[in-house]
């Protein structure tokens, strides 16, 4: 393999070198994209490895697999016990206290121990601290309408507008960017979910206005409601965007992190999006609202 590869990978039944795979020239996974992914956080945790949401990470990836008619074939349980594998081998090799693991499953065949599809997991540690704060630019490009691909479905393809609207917004001097659905309204984005505050609410558009259902943000929205913090699911209007009194991003390892600057207008820090921050912290360090959490542990408790 030319150039060298962080993190550790797991492939079609055990770890291996990232030498040893190899994705073949005129797989479909190559020429059409097919390939479906999904992201997750790793902890340790008493000698255990976490894996937050994880079963709701999991299921996520297969339901998109299904979509895509990639077969794979692992069970919830199995994808769960080497992502966790995975996780702690980076882990120790690192010594760090976070990763990032990301399983994946392609149209393609890249071990001899692989069915016609391989199923691919990988683990990076995250020894920076994350962003406290964005800028972000509202991108030209829109998200497709459900009946093109959807963007319920986490397809290496869809992301190729990720990819775009990103470089575009970071040539810009931005560090993400908006992209809005094809009717206009805000969908996701880059890389993560929209979080609005308006007179001490919260809003986030819905899954049908061609965003991906966020799993970080299902977790937001239960401390919200266990917390007092009104949370709702709405259209929202790119109008929306530009009065809010707070806007942020959330997704697997953004956390949520708040928008400072949207286009050329200089946003207000949300306070009760900084209320919500705090209580996620929290409970990520297994403080107050640690309960609304769930996590896949290994070995099991």
């Amino acid at each position: 393999m030319i150039g060298e590869q962080n993190g550790t990978v797991w492939a079609d039944g055990r770890l291996r070198e990232w030498s040893s795979l190899a994705v073949p020239l005129m797989s479909d996974a190559v020429l059409r994209s097919v390939a479906v992914f999904d992201g997750m956080r790793a902890d340790r945790a008493g000698g255990r490895i976490r894996l937050l949401a994880g079963r709701a990470h999991v299921k996520r990836l297969l339901r998109s697999a299904r979509a895509l008619r990639i077969t794979v074939e692992y069970s919830v349980d199995e994808i769960l016990a080497a992502a966790a594998e995975v996780a702690r081998a980076e882990l120790d090799a690192t010594g760090e206290a976070v990763a990032y693991v990301r399983p994946m499953a392609l149209g393609a065949r890249l071990t001899h121990e692989a069915g016609p599809c391989s199923l691919t997991i990988a683990a990076f540690a995250q020894p920076d601290p994350l962003p406290t704060a964005m800028r972000i630019q509202i991108s030209p490009f829109r998200r497709p309408k459900p009946d093109s691909l959807p963007a319920q479905v986490k397809a290496v393809a869809n992301y190729q507008l990720s990819r775009l609207a990103r470089l575009g917004a970071r040539a810009a001097g931005y560090d993400d960017a908006v992209l809005l659905n094809a009717d206009g309204r805000v969908a996701e984005s880059a890389g993560a979910a929209i979080i609005v505050e308006r007179d001490g609410e919260l809003m986030t558009p819905p899954a049908w206005e061609s965003c991906l259902p966020s799993i970080t943000v299902d977790i937001l929205e239960r401390i919200a409601v266990t917390a007092g913090i009104p949370f709702s699911r709405q259209p929202v209007p790119l109008s929306a965007l530009y009065s809010a009194d707070g806007v942020a991003l959330a997704g697997t390892l953004a956390d949520l992190v708040e928008v400072t600057c949207l286009d050329d207008l200089e946003l207000p820090a949300g306070p009760t999006i900084g209320l919500l921050r705090r209580h996620y912290l929290e409970a990520l360090s297994g403080g107050k609202f640690a309960d609304l959490l769930e996590f896949a542990e290994f070995p099991p408790p």
